[in-house]
């Protein structure tokens, strides 16, 4: 099994820990639920999140040349890339920070937001930075000195998220995965 598939596995596990952990909190502790505003904004939060996400997917799909499920071997700084450079990464911090605001208890929001941007930025550092380092030397030194980690340039992103996806004229066939 790909070490990108184990990482999956884990944070899907994670993520179930920290969403039952904080829900039983807020059982047992019977805390008070978000007001209503606060549950809605958790829900846009969630189809926010459900672009960036859906886009990443797609370029390394489209520019990506499938390592193992979940790597790949190029580097990609177009699109959405070009705007931050972990836009998944983001994409599931909001996602889940959204998640936690919908679910709409204190316990479970803390709990299940600050696990997973823990988890995100813990792997950031320690695991994804330093591969992408030493997989893509020189040209992701440039790259990181031009493009923020995981803070959007805001302008940027809205506009490459607004467009269409284009594929690559000198794209090179692609393997699929079966």
């Amino acid at each position: 099994m790909s070490k990108c598939r184990v990482r999956l596995i884990l944070w899907f596990v994670f993520v179930g820990v920290s969403v039952v952990g904080g829900i039983a909190s807020d059982l047992v502790l019977r805390t008070e639920a978000f007001p209503v505003a606060v549950r809605v904004l958790g829900l846009a939060g969630i189809v926010v999140a459900h672009f960036p996400l859906k886009r990443t997917g797609r370029l390394l799909h489209l520019r990506g040349e499938a390592e193992q499920w979940g790597c790949t071997s190029r580097l990609i700084t177009d699109d959405i890339y070009q705007c931050v450079r972990h836009p998944h990464h983001v994409g599931v911090g909001v996602f889940m920070t959204s998640l936690g605001l919908l679910i709409g208890h204190r316990w479970s929001f803390l709990l299940i937001a600050g696990t997973q941007w823990l988890w995100i930025f813990g792997f950031l550092f320690l695991v994804e930075e330093p591969e992408l380092r030493s997989k893509f030397g020189e040209a992701y030194e440039r790259y990181r000195e031009r493009v923020p980690m995981l803070v959007p340039k805001l302008v940027c992103a809205v506009r490459v998220l607004a467009g269409p996806l284009e594929e690559p004229e000198d794209q090179p066939e692609r393997r699929t995965l079966g």
